[in-house]
């Protein structure tokens, strides 16, 4: 009778080996997937948490938007442009008082909204006071705006030329663009005391 020894074979042990590599090639794989995704979600939820903060920014600068009390005062200034492409590059100023954060109370605000090649800038230089003008906040990727007014009169119509540049339009609706198109839905806000910002 002949006695056969215990332990593995070489074809069995490169076998081993074989799956081993194979089981750590898939591991890798799904956690480099993993983080990359992880990336692309985390990058996803910074821009929409900049785009969220940048709306609710300049919804709170135009609905603070206000006239002067000297009638000869620059309240409201728009500019259109259009860049080579054809892509809105409008620009829009205007007085907002400081009651909200960033702008400090106790001031009257220039606030400016303008594409810049970094993307979509919101900037503010209070009234009376000798400072820089500050970047409220900025929206990388949103490298154009265009910008419609509503006119106030009998009958109210959509503009995109504003020139009272002492008197406030009934409503402002600012569309983003990028490179590639026009981004997301238009935000209107509504300037008259008392309507609604939707």
């Amino acid at each position: 009778m002949v006695s056969r020894r215990s332990g593995f074979t070489l074809i069995e042990v490169l076998v081993s080996i074989v799956l081993t590599a194979v089981v750590s090639l898939l591991v890798y794989g799904a956690v480099q997937a993993a983080r990359e995704t992880q990336g692309r979600v985390a990058n996803e939820r910074h821009a929409l948490q900049s785009a969220l903060a940048m709306r609710l920014l300049l919804e709170g600068a135009l609905a603070a938007a206000q006239t002067s009390y000297r009638p000869e005062d620059t309240v409201f200034v728009l500019e259109s442009r259009v860049n080579a492409r054809g892509v809105p590059q409008d620009r829009v100023s205007f007085v907002a008082q400081g009651d909200f954060p960033p702008l400090s109370p106790g001031a009257d605000w220039m606030v400016t909204l303008e594409p810049t090649p970094q993307g979509l800038r919101l900037s503010g230089e209070p009234r009376g006071f000798r400072t820089t003008s500050r970047v409220l906040a900025l929206l990388p990727g949103v490298t154009g705006l265009g910008i419609r007014v509503r006119v106030p009169g009998k009958d109210p119509a959509w503009s995109r030329e504003w020139n009272f540049p002492t008197a406030l339009p009934e409503a402002a609706e600012l569309t983003y663009w990028s490179d590639s198109g026009s981004v997301g839905l238009p935000l209107t806000v509504w300037l008259a005391l008392g309507q609604q910002v939707h």
